[in-house]
């Protein structure tokens, strides 16, 4: 089986966090089904209830059962961005050796929906990017992949000056450490 090469992450990227979003998840259009639904139950039970025939009634009947079976999605999809947001905070401070540095909910949602950048700093050099980005899927209905990833931008006179240090260290030999025991 052969990986192709869309699979294959980018030499200069790490992937932080992977998470999927399905089409019905958002709380808004489940709160518009479940007052179409909450209406025509309503309409239903007129029937049986004579207090349910004002339109005042088939109102606020219609709002209140919407908001009853949105309220636990939009509970979930709270705490789920909060778990996220941790294990990426968790994971910056990690890298960066400074916990002062991390996103609130706002800010990561903010940064998903932008496509932005956050640069960041590795013990105080410049140097590394998290962002997320939409993972591309080749299914019409499949939900939609997203990935956190951190970025590693090489500084400019980075590479030449460690290929320097690393030819002077191989060129050195063994002879000439001074950590010879006596």
């Amino acid at each position: 089986m052969e990986i192709s090469r869309r699979d294959q992450p980018r030499q200069d990227t790490v992937a932080l966090v992977r998470w999927s979003k399905k089409p019905g998840e958002n709380p808004v259009i489940k709160f518009i089904m479940s007052s179409i639904f909450g209406l025509i139950l309503c309409l239903f039970l007129m029937i049986i209830l004579p207090g349910l025939r004002s339109f005042g009634a088939v109102v606020l009947f219609t709002f209140f059962f919407a908001a009853i079976l949105t309220a636990p999605a939009v509970s979930a999809k709270r705490r789920f961005m909060r778990g996220l947001t941790k294990r990426i905070n968790d994971t910056i401070a990690e890298v960066t050796s400074s916990p002062g540095d991390h996103l609130s909910v706002k800010q990561f949602r903010n940064m998903a929906k932008s496509g932005e950048k956050l640069p960041l700093l590795v013990s105080g050099v410049p140097g590394l990017n998290l962002h997320a980005a939409r993972a591309s899927t080749l299914e019409k209905n499949a939900p939609e992949k997203w990935v956190a990833v951190f970025t590693v931008i090489p500084p400019d006179n980075g590479t030449a000056s460690f290929d320097r240090l690393l030819a002077a260290a191989t060129n050195a030999g063994p002879d000439t450490t001074s950590t010879n025991a006596a």
